[in-house]
């Protein structure tokens, strides 16, 4: 494991593959809750078939959906399945970031699971994935591009899972850890190792902002209409693209305020709540700062959308029509 020295780093390659953080879980109460779960909840954690996902926390708090999530309208929300887990849920609720998705995720013995690669889940783009082993004896391996390590069950490691990696697992038993992606902060960052917490708290790695209230009467001021480059409401497509593409495909956006919340709407649908951050400003529900909308006015109004990735900030300009209340 080793750091690379690049000052312009958007896409966060002087970032380890892993590290281990600077905290420590009783493996033991894992394993015990997770052993009651079955009992419990009546679902199995067993990877007999090679892998078995069990979500705690997703979009909706859905009881089966188990992917990393994104823009919604919904928000992030804790699954039946954590009600059955004390232990787990205290975790969750004591890391020192919003939690988005946090999943139990089994590899079967004799099995290499290729399916963790999550696009832009690193501080660069202002998350973080981190990995909680509950079992799991040195057979047990997490696997990157020319390097793997063991991680003992009860310790936390960060992993760069915006790169291909891998659990892999050659013991009799099942590898269980705990998958859980959030946003990037400050305090999460502070439980890095000391030579990676500098790099963290400057512009290779992207805080999140605390959302504020927008008063009712600066709302009418934000409701606009205006034309969005169609790769932006892909949250996987990156920034500079979205600046080579501003004169391509666009798609008809709206910000409108339909129960007094604002929401972003795409070729009329809604398609995800917005968080007010000041200035006009607005980032996606269930997203992090690495894009953003702010509305610039007075009339003629004019949308800007903010890209940022790592040590790199682009900015897309959008003529915009402000539209009023009827």
């Amino acid at each position: 494991m080793y750091l690379r020295n690049q000052e312009f780093d958007p896409q966060g390659r002087s970032l380890p593959n892993y590290v281990a953080l600077d905290k420590q879980y009783d493996a033991d109460r894992m394993r015990s809750e997770l052993a009651d779960l079955s009992s419990r909840s009546g679902i199995s954690l067993s990877a007999a078939s090679g892998r078995r996902v069990v979500p705690l926390r997703n979009i909706g708090g859905d009881a089966y959906r188990t992917d990393s999530g994104g823009p919604s309208l919904l928000g992030f929300q804790d699954t039946p399945w954590i009600s059955h887990l004390p232990y787990f849920r205290q975790i969750l609720e004591e890391l020192p970031a919003p939690v988005r998705a946090a999943r139990l995720w089994a590899v079967g013995p004799g099995t290499r699971d290729m399916t963790l690669q999550s696009a832009k889940m690193g501080p660069p783009w202002g998350l973080c994935r981190v990995h909680l082993p509950v079992t799991g004896s040195p057979g047990a391996r997490a696997v990157f591009f020319g390097e793997h390590w063991h991680w003992p069950p009860g310790t936390l490691w960060f992993a760069a899972a915006w790169r291909e990696y891998a659990l892999a697992n050659s013991d009799s038993s099942d590898l269980v850890h705990l998958i859980v992606d959030l946003c990037h902060t400050s305090e999460l960052g502070n439980l890095f190792p000391s030579e990676l917490r500098k790099k963290l708290a400057g512009r290779h790695a992207l805080r999140l902002r605390p959302a504020i209230p927008l008063l009712e009467s600066d709302a009418a001021k934000y409701r606009c209409s205006f034309d969005l480059p169609e790769s932006f409401s892909n949250w996987e497509t990156p920034g500079y693209r979205i600046l080579s593409e501003k004169s391509g495909v666009t798609v008809p956006a709206e910000i409108e305020f339909p129960s007094g919340a604002p929401v972003l709407k795409l070729a009329g649908r809604p398609f995800a709540a917005l968080e007010y951050l000041g200035e006009g400003e607005f980032r996606l529900q269930g997203w992090s700062d690495e894009r953003t909308i702010q509305v610039r006015e007075p009339a003629p109004a004019t949308v800007l959308l903010h890209l940022r990735e790592g040590t790199a900030a682009y900015t897309v300009d959008c003529p915009a029509v402000q539209r009023h209340s009827t």
